[in-house]
């Protein structure tokens, strides 16, 4: 279980690293470097399909202009000593695959000065190694770059032309291709698959007595070698370039060549195939220290550039929420202002109300005023006396009415309600006593119903003094009145 979660996080880095790097370069300038004018060509992708621009030529002198004006650069160059072979590496870590790698090349013996490695995964042997293929170039080839402005230049990718030639031929060919490249000092045979370089031979036709016989020699060497130490086998070959290897001469010699002819907008240039190849390659880096450095730096900027623009609108949504809320908060202080200031008229008017009343108070009648309400909370209340009532009501009887009234109270007015007397007679509240009539039904026959009025009649004499007492029995049932007095 863990080694499958340690193989699922492994290969999720190496795909992540891959898809930020290529859509890392959607568009630039792409550039081979050749001895004192370079070719260049503008590049962008489109529906996952990379489309080159016209190609021009560039001057040494005016490289490191283009190369502060470029906003992405892949650069391309031809090394007189490249070394590409096969292994197998620890793969725990990139710094751990490098460390192995190097120390394999130590032992080889190859390089008397620095050298720069740059490789890419095949295949994975079990959770702690797999199968790599790796390029070694000395660091005086990668100096070549230092026609390019290190401190502005913004340079995306740098590669060997073998480099170059294996990405544009995997765009076209995925199975395994041994490609025969020619130009006017070196012969360079590639086998390569899907754009990784498993072996590579360089022929100086300077040096070479015979270029065509050590062509021949080269291709059957790496195709048996393909075959014998990976059981592959080499489906095409293809010929780029003019020179003294010709086509003719492979087919004649029993190796089977064709023209290789990059399927994409008609280029099928040498100089072309290149720069497509520069531009779509994601395998092999050899991009220095120093224009890695200028190029986070960059980076850096623009997310910078970035979170401002994005703080500076925060900050004016902020500021025009502000001065929404200042325009609101303003309106609500004028609101106070007016209401303080109608507040203050009516406060006065106020103060001359009570000083033309307090010239003609009568203080007189303040002691009769505070007797009579005296007298009113010196009554019984309406909800004691029902309470005192409620309370000795025996089962089976149910209260229909009690009305309490005062004794003085003149005939034929509602009860509770005030009758209008002469403006000359005082008000008071001074009664002798209250009046109380209770009505009710006893839910029972005769003569029980009888038992329970006299009960009734009894409780209630208890608390109150009964003055009349009405019985009336129906068939099931039995009504009654109560008059009551309350002596105060």
């Amino acid at each position: 279980m863990n080694k499958g979660i340690f193989y699922l996080k492994k290969r999720a880095g190496e795909l992540a690293a891959k898809l930020s790097m290529s859509l890392g370069r959607r568009k630039g300038s792409v550039v081979v470097l050749g001895e004192e004018e370079h070719a260049s060509a503008p590049y962008s992708w489109s529906g996952g399909k990379l489309v080159l621009g016209d190609v021009c030529v560039v001057d040494s002198s005016s490289l490191r202009e283009f190369s502060r004006r470029a906003k992405g650069l892949s650069l391309c160059f031809s090394p007189r000593s490249l070394y590409a072979d096969i292994g197998d590496f620890t793969c725990v870590s990139t710094e751990a695959t490098m460390a192995h790698i190097r120390s394999s090349v130590d032992k080889i013996g190859l390089f008397k000065d620095d050298y720069r490695i740059s490789f890419t995964k095949i295949a994975d042997i079990d959770n702690l190694r797999a199968r790599y293929s790796y390029l070694a170039i000395p660091v005086t080839e990668i100096n070549k770059v230092d026609l390019l402005d290190e401190k502005e230049a913004l340079l995306d990718m740098l590669c060997p032309i073998e480099v170059a030639i294996a990405a544009a031929v995997g765009a076209v060919e995925k199975n395994m291709a041994v490609v025969i490249y020619e130009d006017s000092r070196y012969v360079r045979i590639i086998g390569t698959r899907s754009g990784t370089i498993y072996y590579l031979t360089t022929i100086n036709a300077s040096e070479s007595f015979d270029v065509v016989a050590d062509s021949i020699s080269g291709i059957r060497e790496m195709t048996s070698l393909l075959k014998n130490s990976y059981q592959v086998n080499v489906d095409r070959v293809f010929k780029i370039g003019d020179g003294e290897v010709s086509i003719n001469d492979l087919n004649e010699r029993g190796i089977q060549t064709e023209q290789f002819i990059l399927d994409h907008e008609g280029h099928d240039s040498p100089q072309s195939i290149i720069l497509f190849g520069c531009a779509s390659n994601t395998n092999y880096d050899f991009t220095p220290e120093r224009f890695l450095q200028t190029k986070r730096i960059a980076r850096h900027a623009k997310v910078s550039m970035a979170i401002s623009m994005a703080l500076m609108l925060i900050s004016g949504v902020l500021l025009m929420m502000g001065w929404n809320d200042a325009r609101i908060a303003q309106g609500y202080l004028d609101k106070i202002h007016s209401a303080v200031y109608k507040n203050s008229q009516e406060l006065k008017m106020l103060e001359g109300d009570y000083a033309l009343l307090s010239k003609d108070l009568d203080l007189s009648k303040v002691n009769k005023i505070i007797r009579a309400y005296q007298d009113f909370e010196a009554q019984p209340k309406f909800h004691a006396i029902v309470n005192s009532i409620a309370q000795r009501v025996p089962e089976n009887v149910f209260l229909t009415k009690i009305d309490v009234a005062r004794a003085n109270q003149q005939e034929g007015s509602a009860p509770g309600r005030v009758t209008q007397v002469a403006a000359n007679v005082p008000h008071t509240t001074h009664t002798d006593s209250l009046e109380v009539v209770v009505e009710g039904i006893i839910n029972t026959p005769y003569p029980q119903s009888k038992g329970i009025f006299s009960s009734l009649t009894a409780a209630i004499q208890e608390v109150f003094t009964i003055s009349s007492a009405t019985f009336s029995q129906k068939e099931e049932s039995a009504g009654f009145i109560l008059k009551c007095e309350i002596k105060l």
